[in-house]
């Protein structure tokens, strides 16, 4: 009969198919693991790297490093690695981190080529692609901090510099004292109850930020809350900061939006809109932005008359049409905020953080700050010495930055410290670890002593010495060319700020563990709660007390 014969002939070849299948699939399981074993002992015992020390599953492979930054480690990593395994150490297959002066000098020096590295690309306004030839293109917008085309960056840098010069920043502190005049009102009538530090400083960042770039307020100080937009921009800074790991994920996620999500999801970076009391400022601030650049280039007005940043601006496009595009004009002005919200803020923690916990500080500078009616001038404010030397002080212990300022080799390589590191290498310092080097800042390095800035010595030579050396290896306002073209805004706000609560509260803190502080790329002292107490009320307590 047909049939039987059908299944007898049919049945054999099914289970032949099946078995080579099997077989394929196996090879190609055993060819997967021989290829990573080859790779891994490639990168550990032959690489051109692989005599410079670090964690052996980092020569491996990016994931030793994204698990840490994903988890906030890097206050501590910052604080141990170099200790552990010397003045260079390889953090990952093709990077390393240093925490020399010599080290500093070639990767952050403007003549020596070391260009911003693709971690940068997960920073970037708008979304890098690649064009016919697979070669990455950025988009032509006013982007300083992403911004890896040196002659493009440079002409920016140009047009805008006068705008934010120190006497030009000037212009804007009557703005400033109103704002502080009104935070200083509000944190009276919290009459010293426990505040989260953090949102506190970013309600302040944000208002004196809207007064002099936009004449416009937030209404956080109104509300006293920021809405949780602080809490939300932190955790996009954790996704930017595994992401930019993996420059392959950046470059791809604009070409499949489920792609980012996966990634997302398979490193737990995923966060989420509060449903709640959420108050993002930005919507406001690009909808004032392009309310004002409309009223002029539009033609229902000549020009802006406000004295602020983004008059300033519109007035730069105005003068210089063909080289600040109006792209540019707009970008430069949500950077304003963009920028200056969170480094601000993050300035504004570190110090107040560290002269609450260190309250005879606290007391030394509350005795230089001149009793008042209102806000300090900044041409005063800068001469308060020892406030001076305490913001710098909080900076260097917590910087802005938590990861190396990343920087890839240039064509010649680079000869340090009897290595070679090869061209291409991703190189750099880490502020935490940097700041934190005997042998710029002294054997006390790890102490909060704002004196050191003064003159007192560095324990290494003569105290101006000291002190030069101190203020040229630091990563405060980042490093070489690319310094933070928003310092002398930023200098001018924090010098303003500091004194004026200083001078009317006596601020307590309590400081969580440190291994409960999670610092990213960027970094901030979270968890840290805060009592500003009135002056007044201060010195009732203590007559109480006695």
């Amino acid at each position: 009969m047909p049939m039987p014969l059908q299944v007898t002939y049919i049945l054999p070849r099914a289970s032949h198919a099946a078995s080579l299948i099997a077989q394929g699939f196996f090879a190609s399981f055993v060819f997967g693991i021989l290829l990573l074993l080859a790779v891994a002992g490639y990168r550990l015992f032959f690489h051109p790297l692989s005599r410079i020390p670090g964690p052996r599953l980092a020569a491996i492979t990016n994931c030793w490093l994204a698990y840490h930054v994903r988890n906030g480690h890097m206050l501590q990593l910052g604080k141990t690695l170099h200790t552990k395994y010397g003045s260079a150490v390889r953090i990952g297959p093709n990077e390393v981190w240093f925490n020399t002066k010599d080290a500093f000098r070639l990767i952050y020096s403007p003549t020596n080529g070391y260009e911003k590295s693709s971690f940068y690309l997960a920073t970037e306004l708008l979304k890098p692609r690649l064009d016919a030839h697979l070669r990455i293109q950025s988009p032509d917008t006013l982007d300083l901090l992403a911004e890896r085309d040196m002659k493009r960056y440079r002409l920016q840098r140009r047009l805008i510099g006068p705008i934010y010069h120190t006497n030009n920043v000037k212009r804007y502190e009557a703005a400033v004292d109103a704002v502080l005049l009104r935070v200083i009102d509000q944190l009276r009538t919290l009459d010293g109850s426990e505040v989260d530090l953090k949102e506190w400083m970013h309600i302040i960042t944000v208002e004196c930020l809207g007064a002099v770039s936009l004449s416009w307020s937030p209404s956080y100080l109104a509300d006293k809350s920021d809405g949780a937009s602080g809490k939300h921009a932190y955790m996009g800074w954790r996704r930017k900061s595994v992401f930019g790991l993996f420059p392959l994920a950046v470059i791809l996620e604009p070409l499949s939006k489920h792609f980012g999500r996966a990634f997302s999801v398979l490193w737990g970076v995923t966060y989420h809109t509060p449903k709640e009391g959420f108050k993002p400022f930005f919507p406001a601030v690009q909808k004032k932005i392009t309310q004002r650049v409309r009223a002029v280039l539009r033609g229902k007005s000549k020009r802006d008359n406000r004295r602020d940043i983004m008059a300033d601006l519109i007035q730069l496009h105005q003068d210089r049409p063909d080289e600040f595009k109006e792209q540019y004009l707009r970008r430069m002005a949500i950077t304003n905020f963009g920028a200056g919200h969170e480094t601000m803020t993050s300035t504004l923690i570190s110090t107040f953080a560290m002269l609450g916990a260190h309250p005879e500080a606290q007391h030394r500078v509350a005795q230089e700050v001149p009793p008042c009616a209102g806000p300090l001038a900044y041409d005063d404010a800068v001469r308060l010495q020892l406030t001076q030397a305490s913001i710098k002080e909080a900076q260097r212990l917590h910087p802005v930055i938590g990861m190396a300022l990343p920087r890839r080799v240039p064509r010649t390589g680079m000869a340090v410290h009897g290595l070679c590191i090869p061209r291409g290498t991703t190189v750099g310092c880490n502020p935490v670890s940097l700041h934190r080097s005997a042998d710029i800042f002294g054997r006390d390095a790890e102490a909060f002593r704002p004196e050191r800035w003064l003159g007192g010595g560095n324990g290494g030579g003569d105290d101006d010495d000291s002190t030069r050396v101190m203020e040229r290896y630091n990563l405060i306002w980042g490093g070489g060319a690319r310094t933070c073209p928003g310092r002398h805004l930023a200098e001018m706000l924090v010098s303003k700020i500091v004194p004026a609560l200083v001078a009317n509260f006596e601020v307590e803190v309590t400081m969580p563990p440190e291994d409960e502080m999670p610092y990213y790329f960027m970094a901030m002292l979270t968890g840290v709660t805060a009592r500003f107490v009135p002056k007044k009320v201060a010195s009732q307590e203590s007559e109480v007390t006695e």
